[in-house]
């Protein structure tokens, strides 16, 4: 009986260490990201506008088994007549010339985590952008940038040139 007990106390210890180890997990990545986002802030200096985002190049938007609805994060920014994109990691930045870019309103997708999207395209490839907000028991700031406030504000620059 009382090894029963013991067996029982540790099971119920080992099922609320889950979650545990989940938060743990998420809150060591949010601030993991919040520092390559920190570093490549400071190498673009001061754009005229920027915004963190979440990434997908090209058809692995639509690919129905992957093990993250995003590639990778980085910072999307506007420059004189250019909307840069550089990646956390450093493996797939762009250059989207606003007057060769088509940005579009995507939505929502299914396939990546019901997240909003929009991508911008020119000849050479098409991204998939959604807002960086990390976990909500984490970012409580309601002055951060949505998905589409960003698409507006990128329409709005293109729209300018």
């Amino acid at each position: 009986m009382n090894s029963v007990f013991v067996l029982l106390v540790f099971f119920l210890f080992i099922i609320l260490l889950i979650p545990a180890i989940i938060f743990l997990i998420a809150y060591l990545a949010a601030r993991s990201r919040k520092k390559k986002q920190k570093v490549l802030l400071e190498k673009i200096g001061t754009p005229q506008y920027y915004a963190f985002v979440r990434y997908n190049m090209g058809n692995t938007q639509n690919e129905f088994f992957k093990l993250k609805a995003f590639q990778g994060s980085g910072i999307l920014y506007v420059e004189g007549r250019n909307i840069y994109f550089e990646d956390t990691l450093h493996q797939n930045p762009h250059v989207f010339p606003m007057s060769e870019s088509n940005i579009k309103w995507e939505d929502v997708n299914i396939v990546n985590g019901l997240l909003k999207w929009f991508s911008i395209a020119d000849q050479e490839k098409k991204y998939y952008f959604n807002i960086e907000s990390g976990m909500f028991i984490f970012n409580l700031d309601s002055s951060k940038p949505t998905t589409k406030s960003v698409f507006d504000k990128l329409l709005q620059h293109q729209n300018e040139i």
